[in-house]
């Protein structure tokens, strides 16, 4: 199952200027909205920079990779990305994609995301699960089907499995990070609406699911008091153990402006306003700071307008 998720940043200003007492006049500049298109992992991020800022911003929170296929075409302004970009030997290319469609592109890290296992919260065995034990339960050809099939104590019955569609870039890296290159089953349930995820963990007692932290951090109650997090391989998702590089399904957030976008006035303060901006934002949408000076090296990066994949990231 697949849905996709479609959000206009003008429709949550008025929540947004609320919680930060802004006024609620559109100082946005006339015409057509700024198109960002990508993750749903980073839309919370950005329509709290646009709602923020009081930018016109139209939000397409489709996945990363479903993003890139639009971005790459040369259909949107901006791609916000839970996974970098896409290069030689994946299974699109989408370096070469946008390459091949004229579209020069500049790439910003903008914030640190640990993917987290999630539970219901009256699930009170699997609170601690190793790498291996997630990808017996999430690999194609595994023999797991029950909690009881991973440690005989645990109950006789079924896991259900729910997570990100094909498109998303969490699925992507938690694919890579937890399975090492074999595939996903394909016998879970799957949505891009981060918010419907949590519900249905929150509705069944053997779910486990993955999403993003901030993702996690700020489901809305009552669904919140009735999920919980797993620790992996004894670590907990935190800032502290995401940021030293412990907590081992941690990864960066990006946001993919085209070049010739940039050239638009609103698209240009957008963008300048966002990396002035995201690394003090991100604690109020629950998402992890970078290093500092990868701040810096983006401003400069934008503002020399530096385009390309950095091979850090790759």
């Amino acid at each position: 199952m697949r849905n996709r998720l479609t959000l206009t940043a003008a429709a949550l200003t008025a929540v947004a200027m609320a919680a930060a007492g802004c006024s609620s006049e559109d100082t946005t500049p006339d015409g057509d909205a700024i198109r960002v298109t990508g993750s749903s992992t980073v839309e919370p991020i950005t329509s709290y920079m646009a709602n923020r800022y009081d930018f016109n911003v139209d939000i397409d929170a489709v996945g990363s990779t479903d993003g890139f296929d639009a971005f790459c075409a040369g259909d949107a302004d901006i791609n916000d990305a839970s996974v970098a970009i896409p290069g030689a030997g994946a299974e699109v290319d989408y370096q070469q994609q946008c390459a091949d469609n004229g579209v020069n592109f500049v790439e910003l890290p903008i914030a640190l995301d640990a993917i987290t296992l999630v539970k219901h919260r009256d699930n009170d065995w699997a609170q601690d699960l190793t790498i291996e034990q997630l990808h017996d339960i999430w690999a194609e050809d595994s023999a797991v089907s029950k909690w009881s099939d991973i440690d005989p104590s645990w109950p006789d019955e079924e896991i259900t499995l729910y997570g990100r569609p094909s498109g998303s870039g969490t699925l992507g890296v938690f694919e890579q990070l937890v399975l090492g290159g074999d595939q996903i089953r394909d016998d879970y349930q799957a949505t891009d609406d981060v918010q419907e995820l949590s519900g249905w963990v929150a509705d069944d007692v053997n779910a486990l699911s993955f999403m993003g932290i901030g993702n996690y951090l700020s489901t809305e109650d009552p669904t919140r008091s009735s999920i919980d997090n797993v620790l992996v391989d004894g670590v907990a998702p935190t800032a502290g153990e995401t940021k030293n590089g412990n907590y081992p399904l941690s990864r960066p957030l990006f946001i993919y402006v085209n070049e010739e976008s940039a050239e638009r006035d609103d698209v240009d303060e957008f963008v300048t306003t966002y990396l002035d901006n995201v690394e003090a934002v991100l604690p109020r949408v629950y998402f992890y700071q970078l290093p500092e000076d990868e701040y810096t090296d983006a401003k400069q990066r934008y503002e020399d307008r530096v385009t390309g994949a950095d091979e850090r990231w790759q």
